[in-house]
């Protein structure tokens, strides 16, 4: 089920997260070879929410996520945050993810780190999960609510596949007070955007049958991660070339975006952070 706006932001990201190559590329900078890969090595590069790695590591454990447990990472991109769970945490993970390019290349990396009997990637939308009731103990979202209009359908679809005293979750973004800056990194234009107010979703996420718990404000570390993250593009494009496994066209856009962010972060007209909600048994 792929909506108007869903294809134009999945379209949005295949230009601009990082290729099957473009990640090759960066392990071979690095003096890695392919075959000698490990997942770790690759989550420089195919981390696409705020945070990276760290943040993947800081919401996996605030959900309680263990060895054996199943969890479905909601728009998984190109796969780094469910190899992490994997590899990491010991976790079997599905992703779901709505852009084939995307998909294709969580497939291929997936594959070259030998993760693929621990995590299942699918092509589909988050509107219309291909899974039963009740199939995962954990579901996540890092970066996804933000750039889907159809809110209710999209946690009332997590709510139904996460087992009673099983958890939601997120980490997000939220809209705060004052004008935004565009470009963001989901977004072109406001069109492509669809940013929530955080009582909003608790709100939503309470009549869905979830306990909310605390959230956890990140919106200073983010705006320091993209000033760090700017840093790292400018001295790319200084020496004429992509960063972190991107072109330097996709380097151009994803400093844009990041300049846009810090100044959102930094005005308080988006917020981001945690929040692990528990489904009532």
């Amino acid at each position: 089920m792929a909506t108007d706006q869903g294809r134009k932001v999945a379209a949005h990201w295949s230009r601009l997260a990082v290729t099957y190559e473009g990640a090759l590329r960066s392990l071979a900078s690095r003096g890695i070879a392919p075959e000698q890969a490990g997942a770790n090595d690759l989550h420089a590069v195919d981390m696409i929410h705020m945070g990276g790695l760290a943040a993947t590591d800081a919401l996996a454990a605030m959900a309680g996520i263990t060895a054996g447990g199943r969890v479905l990472d909601i728009g998984s991109g190109v796969g780094g945050p469910a190899r992490a769970i994997a590899s990491r945490f010991g976790a079997v993970v599905c992703g779901i993810e709505l852009s084939e390019a995307l998909h294709d290349t969580a497939t291929r990396l997936t594959a070259l780190v030998g993760l693929t009997g621990q995590v299942r990637l699918v092509h589909g939308s988050a509107l219309a999960l291909p899974f039963d009731d009740g199939s995962f103990d954990v579901a996540v979202m890092q970066h996804v609510a933000m750039q889907i209009t159809e809110k209710d359908r999209l946690f009332a679809e997590a709510a139904r596949v996460v087992k009673p005293g099983g958890c939601l979750a997120l980490h997000e973004l939220f809209a705060g007070e004052g004008e935004l800056h565009y470009p963001l990194p989901w977004a072109t234009e406001p069109g492509m955007s669809a940013l929530d107010l955080l009582p909003t979703c608790i709100e939503r996420l309470s009549g869905l049958g979830f306990e909310v718990g605390e959230f956890v404000d990140q919106s200073e570390e983010g705006r320091r991660f993209h000033l760090a993250s700017i840093a790292t593009y400018d001295q790319a494009l200084a020496a004429k070339k992509g960063a972190l496994g991107l072109t330097r066209d996709a380097t151009e856009a994803r400093r844009a975006a990041s300049v846009a962010m810090e100044r959102n972060l930094g005005s308080g007209s988006i917020k981001v952070g945690m929040i692990v909600a528990r489904k009532r048994t």
